[in-house]
């Protein structure tokens, strides 16, 4: 979304203007033809910046340079603004540990790009059977990350699968223990 358009120059329809140099120095309430004069002997544009109080506050600026340095500013803030993403973990009723241990670096990877992670364990055919031993294993995967991510609710049943969401500690406080322990449903 592109900001208003600012009046300019000729294009300002008030009579009296209060006005600004480009260093930010108050020059006092002038005439607009004052305003104009004093902004084309220094080569350079009258902006209109704000109405406040029934003043038009104008502004002389080299208008190019102007538009170049906020564009410049917005690219970079956006560069600078961190991507958070919802990451997701898959278990199965049958994962083996040397797949749990792989889960569990994949989940401290997301951390440390401080990502939110949602674990699913889903359930099939007779695994329905078995919930209790499959909460149980989501559950000791959920405390053996419990250092690195904030447990954020409870583990759900939901369709055919047990979810839960985390969210990422700072890596300064990973080293201390969880305060607090991941609930049933």
């Amino acid at each position: 979304m592109q900001p208003p358009k600012k009046r300019m120059n000729e294009q300002i329809t008030a009579s009296r203007v209060q006005v600004i140099n480009e260093s930010g120095e108050q020059l006092g309430v002038m005439s607009l033809g004052e305003a104009l004069n004093m902004a084309r002997e220094q080569e350079l544009d009258l902006v209109e910046m704000a109405v406040r109080d029934g003043v038009v506050i104008a502004k002389i600026v080299d208008w190019q340079k102007q538009l170049f340095i906020e564009k410049k500013n917005k690219k970079k803030n956006q560069a600078a603004t961190k991507k958070t993403e919802l990451k997701t973990l898959r278990l199965s009723y049958a994962i083996g540990e040397h797949d749990m241990e792989i889960r569990r670096k994949q989940a401290e990877k997301f951390a440390k790009e401080g990502h939110i992670l949602r674990i699913e364990l889903p359930l099939r055919g007779r695994e329905m059977r078995f919930q209790d031993m499959a909460r149980a294993k989501l559950q000791s995967f959920v405390e053996s990350i419990a250092k690195i991510y904030r447990i954020e609710g409870t583990i759900k049943f939901m369709g055919r699968r047990f979810n839960i969401q985390l969210h990422p500690l700072t890596p300064s406080s990973w080293k201390q223990k969880p305060t607090q322990e991941p609930k049933s449903v």
